[in-house]
C-alpha cells in the first residue's frame, strides 16, 4: 500500500521537481518508509532518477531542460521491506518505470511462470512481478492475470507511453487531470493542490449528485477537471493525448445453478481460500471486528491461519447501536486479542474535518469517523487490516434489494392513477422523485439508495438542477445488460460499494495502514455472481426480511457463531447523528465557522436550514442527514479552499 503521482508538462516545458516532491508531501501519510522521484522525457526517452536519501536535500543540480515529465512515490512497505522494493521501480536499462499501489495476492503463482522463462528477480516484491509480466506480455495481458487490489502506473521510455490502470472493483484509487496544459494523476486529489496555476474550483455540474446520494460515483468528483478513474480500466497517455479503454467489466456475466448445500460448501471454501491469500505480509496483520457477519467471518478465517491475530473495534455508550456484546462473542468463541475504545463524541467536529481532509471529499458516511479512529488506534500494532467490506453489496444484504419488485409495482400502479400519488409518498420517499421523473424500474435501482427526500433537498438546497444528478446514475446503469438481480447487485458495486473502498483506502492510510478486502478476490466474485445472485436475497412485500438477505452467508455464520448472532437485524455501523448534532462540543464550532459560510452561499434556503439547526428534536432523520450533508460540505470546501464561482 503506497501513493504516487505525475505530472507532465504538455507544451515540453521543463518540469519543477521540486513541485512534485510537494505533491508527495501532501500525501506523504500513505507512504512513509520510504520515496524516489524520476524526472524524464518521452520525447528524448531520458530520465533521472532520485532516491530518498537525494530527496532529503534536494536542489536540482542535474541538466534536466529536456525533462518535461516527473513522477514520485512513497512508499508503505509490506512485502520486502528492504530497500529492494523501492519505488518508482525501473528495468534493467532504466527504460520502464513503474509505480504500484496495492497488493497482489497471486504475483508468486505468477513469478513461478516468469522464473521458468529465466527472469531474474531482484526483489521479493509484488511490484518486480507485475513489471516483469508487462515487459514480457505487455499490459492487457498483465491486468487480466491479476488478482488482487491496485493503482499502477507504468512510464514506458521505449513506446513513448504512460500507462494508469486501477483494479477491475476499484479497491485503490486513482486521480487524474487532463487539459491543454498538462496529465497529472495521484493516489489522492490534495496532491493536485501543489501544483502552480491550477486552482479548486466547485464541479456544480455534478453537485446534485452528491445531494442525493451523498457521494459521487466515478469518474466524477466535486473538483472541476478532477476525474476518477474507473474501476477496470486504464489509460494510455501518448503524443499528449489520452486514450481510455475498459479491460473488465461485468457484462459476460453467465446464471448457473447448483444445490444449496453445494452452494454453501463451496463459497465457504472459497472466502476461506481468499482470506489465507490476503494474509501474505512481512508486517504485523490484524482485523477490523464489528460484530457483524463479515468482519467476523473473515476474522474466523484468518485465526485459522495466523497464530497471533489482532483484532480492533470501536463502540458506543449508546446500547442500541452497540454491537459490543457480538464482538465479545466472536473474540471468545475464536480465543481472539481484542482491542477496542469507546467513542469519543467531545472530538468529533475536529475528527470530522480530519476525515474530511483524509477523504478528498465531502464524507458520505459519517460513521468514517468512527473508521478514521480505529485505524489510529490500530495504528501502534499493526500496517495491515482486512475488513468485511464488500459482502453487502456483492451478497445482495442490504433491505432494498428486495424491495425492487414491490417498487416497480407501485410504480405501475401510479403510472395508471390506480392510487393517488401523495399517499404513497408518505409511505415511500422514493416516489416524491416522481414528481419530477416519470420512474422506471433503473430509476427505482438507482433511487433506492438514495439518501435524501426530494423535499427536503428542494427546501434545504433549491437551486439544484436534480436532473443531473440521476443522469449520472442513469448512464451507468443503462450499461448493465443483466436481469433485475444481477443489475442491482453490479449497479450497487460501481456506485455504493465503490465508495466505500475509497471511504476504507482514506480512513486506514491517513494512518499508514493497508486495507484488504477478502470478499473482493477475483474468483470468489465471479463464483458468487455467477451461482449465488438469483437466489442469496428474495424479493419481498414485507418489512421484516432480514432472513431474506445474504443467505448462503448467513448460513455459514450460523454454522461458527449460530441464528441468533447470523439473522439479528442489520445495524452496520451506525451512529447517533442527533446526539452529535445537538451536541455543545459540535454546535459551537459549526456555528462559528460553517454557519457564517452558509449564509453568504445562495446555493442554500437559509432560513430553513436555521429552522432545522434550532429545532433539531422536531427533525426527521432525512432532514438531519441532509443538515450533516451541508456541514460536511462546507467543511471540505473551506479544507481545500474551493472555489464556488
Amino acid at each position: 500500500m503506497c501513493g504516487f503521482v505525475g505530472y507532465i508538462n504538455k507544451n515540453l516545458d521543463q518540469i519543477d521537481p521540486l513541485m512534485i516532491k510537494k505533491m508527495m508531501q501532501l500525501q506523504e501519510h500513505r507512504g512513509p518508509d520510504d520515496s524516489g522521484i524520476a524526472v524524464f522525457s518521452l520525447k528524448e526517452k531520458k530520465s533521472i532518477s532520485y532516491n530518498e536519501n537525494e530527496l532529503k536535500n534536494f536542489n536540482v543540480q542535474d541538466d534536466i531542460c529536456e525533462f518535461n515529465g516527473g513522477i514520485g512515490f512513497n512508499r508503505l512497505s509490506i512485502i520486502d521491506v528492504t530497500k529492494n522494493g523501492h519505488q518508482p521501480m525501473a528495468n534493467e536499462n532504466k527504460t520502464t518505470y513503474i509505480m504500484f499501489n496495492g497488493e497482489i495476492y497471486n504475483a508468486f503463482e505468477l513469478k513461478e511462470e516468469l522464473i521458468t522463462s529465466d527472469y531474474n528477480f531482484k526483489s521479493k516484491t509484488d511490484t518486480e512481478v507485475i513489471l516483469a509480466l508487462y515487459e514480457k506480455y505487455g499490459l492487457e495481458y498483465t491486468l487480466q492475470k491479476l488478482n488482487g487490489m491496485f493503482a499502477i502506473c507504468i512510464l514506458d521510455l521505449k513506446k513513448n507511453q504512460i500507462f494508469l490502470a486501477r483494479d477491475r472493483f476499484g479497491i485503490k484509487p486513482l486521480y487524474y487531470i487532463f487539459n491543454e496544459n498538462f496529465f497529472s494523476f495521484s493516489s489522492e486529489i490534495k496532491s493536485f493542490l501543489a501544483i502552480k496555476n491550477f486552482k479548486f474550483r466547485l464541479n456544480k455540474e455534478h453537485l446534485s449528485e452528491y445531494f442525493i446520494f451523498k457521494y459521487l460515483a466515478p469518474p466524477n468528483t466535486l473538483v472541476s477537471e478532477v476525474n476518477l478513474l474507473p474501476p477496470g480500466q486504464y489509460i494510455i497517455f501518448e503524443s499528449n493525448e489520452i486514450k481510455k479503454k475498459t479491460y473488465f467489466d461485468f457484462q459476460n456475466f453467465n446464471d448457473k445453478i447448483d444445490s444449496e448445500d453445494n452452494i454453501t460448501t463451496k463459497l465457504e471454501k472459497k472466502l476461506e481460500l481468499s482470506v489465507k491469500s490476503q494474509l501474505m505480509s512481512d508486517v504485523n496483520l490484524g482485523c477490523q471486528l464489528s460484530g457483524g457477519v463479515d468482519s467476523s467471518l473473515i476474522t474466523l478465517f484468518a485465526k485459522k491461519f495466523t497464530k497471533k491475530l489482532e483484532t480492533f473495534s470501536i463502540f458506543f455508550k449508546e446500547k442500541n447501536l452497540s454491537e459490543e456484546s457480538y464482538v465479545k462473542k466472536v473474540i471468545t468463541d475464536l480465543d481472539l486479542i481484542n482491542y477496542s475504545s469507546e467513542f469519543n463524541y467531545k472530538n468529533f467536529y475536529n475528527d470530522l474535518s480530519n476525515s474530511i481532509w483524509s477523504f478528498d471529499a465531502p464524507l458520505s458516511q459519517i460513521n468514517s469517523v468512527g473508521l478514521f479512529n480505529l485505524a489510529k488506534m490500530s495504528k501502534s500494532r499493526v500496517k495491515v487490516l482486512l475488513s468485511g467490506e464488500g459482502a453487502d453489496e456483492i451478497h445482495g444484504g442490504y433491505p432494498r434489494f428486495t424491495r425492487l419488485n414491490f417498487f416497480n409495482f407501485v410504480n405501475k400502479l401510479l403510472q395508471k392513477k390506480f392510487i393517488p400519488l401523495g399517499i404513497v409518498i408518505k409511505k415511500f420517499k422514493i416516489f416524491e422523485f416522481k414528481k419530477l421523473f416519470s420512474l422506471d424500474l433503473n430509476d427505482i435501482i438507482i433511487l433506492l439508495s438514495s439518501v435524501h427526500s426530494l423535499k427536503d433537498i428542494s427546501n434545504l438546497v433549491p437551486k439544484l438542477d436534480l436532473e443531473k444528478g440521476l443522469n449520472s446514475r442513469r448512464k451507468i446503469i443503462k450499461e448493465i445488460n443483466l436481469p433485475n438481480k444481477q443489475k442491482s447487485l453490479i449497479y450497487e458495486m460501481k456506485t455504493y460499494m465503490h465508495d466505500l473502498f475509497i471511504k476504507q483506502d482514506k480512513m486506514t492510510m491517513a494512518h499508514s495502514i493497508e486495507n484488504r478486502v477478502p470478499f473482493l478476490d477475483n474468483d470468489l466474485v465471479e463464483y458468487s455472481l455467477t451461482y449465488l445472485a438469483n437466489s442469496n436475497f428474495d424479493y419481498s412485500y414485507f418489512r421484516n426480511i432480514n432472513k431474506k438477505t445474504k443467505k448462503y452467508l448467513k448460513l455459514i455464520s450460523s454454522k461458527y457463531f449460530g441464528k441468533s448472532f447470523s439473522y439479528r437485524s442489520k445495524s452496520g455501523f451506525s451512529f447517533p447523528l442527533k446526539k452529535i448534532l445537538k451536541s455543545n462540543d459540535f454546535r459551537k464550532p459549526v456555528e462559528n465557522e460553517i454557519i457564517p459560510k452558509i449564509k453568504v452561499n445562495d446555493l442554500y434556503d437559509l432560513n430553513n436550514i436555521i429552522e432545522i439547526w434550532e429545532n433539531i428534536d422536531k427533525a426527521s432523520n432525512s432532514e438531519l442527514e441532509l443538515i450533516f450533508s451541508i456541514i460536511s460540505f462546507e467543511i471540505w470546501l473551506i479544507k481545500f479552499k474551493v472555489n464556488i464561482n
